[in-house]
């Protein structure tokens, strides 16, 4: 399951994919472990942490729909500084729903097979 999303950014409305790709961007980007969300402090604000997940979510669908990456993390950037805090908090909020979501998905099919491979040794 993946959350899909439209928001505007510099002036173009713009589709963002919270699957499987931009759970890894993020994690990758951030250095946060899966099923978790960096922790906003004095270094990171939820700006910053919007950018963020824009850019992951932009990735996501240029990666699924076999577009080229034509955007940067700083590109993102300057555009979330115009984002409205509501517009901010609806894709904070989409991106939290799809990461628990697929961490629940990914324990289950662990406990799945953990199951499966305790039945093959009976």
């Amino acid at each position: 399951m993946t959350g899909i999303i439209e928001i505007t950014l510099n002036g173009e409305v713009k589709q963002l994919k919270f699957g499987n790709y931009a759970l890894e961007k993020y994690t990758k980007l951030t250095g946060v472990d899966i099923g978790n969300l960096k922790q906003l402090d004095d270094n990171y604000s939820q700006l910053d942490m919007t950018a963020d997940i824009i850019y992951c979510g932009l990735f996501g669908a240029y990666r699924s729909n076999k577009k080229v990456v034509d955007f940067t993390l700083e590109d993102i950037q300057s555009w979330v500084d115009s984002m409205g805090y509501a517009d901010q908090l609806t894709v904070i909020k989409e991106f939290m729903s799809c990461v628990v979501l697929m961490t629940e998905q990914m324990l289950n099919a662990f406990k799945a097979m953990s199951e499966g491979e305790a039945e093959k040794k009976k």
